[in-house]
This record gives C-alpha cells, structure tokens and sequence, in this order.
C-alpha cells in the first residue's frame, strides 16, 4: 500500500510539472475614431459675365480707320459702308458682338479696320478694351500722330496694330498728294518706319 501512495504521489507530481503556464493574452485598445473635419465652402463665386446694355438691333458708332472706301457685311447680313477714313457709321449690336469676340487677329475690329467709338460697348469686351488701351486714343485721329515730333512719331507708329499702320501710310500718300504734309525730315522719317520711297512723291508734286 505504501508503495502505490507514493506513486500517485509522484504522478501527482510530474502532473503539475506537465502543466503549462497559460499565457496572458493582452487585448490591443480599439484605435478611437478620427472626426471628420469638414472643409470649409469656398466663398469664391464664378465669374458670371454680366447683362449686356445692348439689344441686338441696337446701333454702335464706328469710325472708319482705312485710308479709301470700306464695306462691312454683318453676320446678320447687313452690309455697311463708310466712304473714306475718319466716317462714322452705326453697326447693329449683334454684328459688333460677333467680331468682338472673335479669336481672329485679321477681323475688322482687330486689325483693325474701324474702332468703336462707344465707350459702353467697348468696356464690355474684355479683350477689345485692352487692345483699344494700347493704341487708340478717345480723340482717334491718326492725324495727330504725324503732328509729333520725329522720334515720338515714329515710336507711336510702331505700337499700332497692322491695320492701323497701313491706314497711316494712306493717310500721309495723301497729304503728300495735297500739299499737306511737306517736312523732307518727317516724311524720310516715316519711309524709315514704313520701308517706302513716299519723299518721291513730294520731289513729284
């Protein structure tokens, strides 16, 4: 009997050393929730064009800035007429609107071949205000750009626009023609801009 005590003692033993230790499981904290940050709403508006002060039959003034005889067919079909450099005549809206914002460089308010001399219609485009900002005066007159001196002269002249400088250079052959413009210096000078021979036609009269 003693025997068989101190074997279930030793299993008992062994028993306890075969059990494992249970290991600790750690629970990991749940990440709390970041909020949600709201943007703030843009309080930038579009750019909305305003209202024209225009109808579409509405007449424009316009002046003629080519030297000679000008025709201008509207896209409403209309044709307009201006009999020689410095003429005014009205233009419908609609057949202003469409050259004004046009992309093209060579149409007849960008070349230009007459300007708008509304001062309403022209602060309505953009691109037409800072093109007339560059070179046209309020007054308009090419006239009074031969009437300065020799350098400024030939300074202004080089700033216009194609149209304009072709509208000179008519301008000056027909004050040469009528005894006008007879400066030997001036006229040399604007051969020089021009790349003419216009003093002939003063040794010609």
């Amino acid at each position: 009997m003693a025997k068989a005590k101190k074997t279930e003692a030793t299993e008992d033993l062994f028993a306890e050393i075969r059990e494992e230790p249970k290991e600790e499981v750690k629970k990991t904290p749940k990440a709390k929730a970041t909020p949600k940050v709201e943007e703030p709403k843009s309080t930038v508006k579009k750019y909305q064009k305003p209202e024209s002060k225009f109808s579409g039959k509405d007449m424009i003034p316009c002046k003629s800035v080519t030297s000679g005889g000008l025709s201008f067919i509207g896209n409403s079909g209309t044709k307009y007429r201006w009999e020689n450099y410095g003429i005014v005549e009205y233009v419908a809206y609609e057949d202003l609107r469409r050259e004004a914002q046009s992309a093209n460089p060579t149409n007849y308010l960008f070349y230009p071949r007459f300007v708008v001399v509304d001062p309403v219609f022209v602060e309505e485009f953009p691109k037409l205000e800072e093109f007339y900002s560059k070179f046209y005066s309020e007054a308009g007159d090419f006239e009074e750009i031969l009437k300065l001196p020799e350098a400024q002269m030939k300074e202004a002249i080089e700033k216009l626009p194609k149209g304009c400088k072709e509208c000179i250079k008519g301008i000056v052959a027909t004050q040469i023609d009528d005894g006008t413009l007879d400066s030997v210096a001036k006229i040399k000078a604007l051969d020089n801009v021009f790349g003419t021979n216009m003093l002939l036609m003063l040794a010609n009269n």
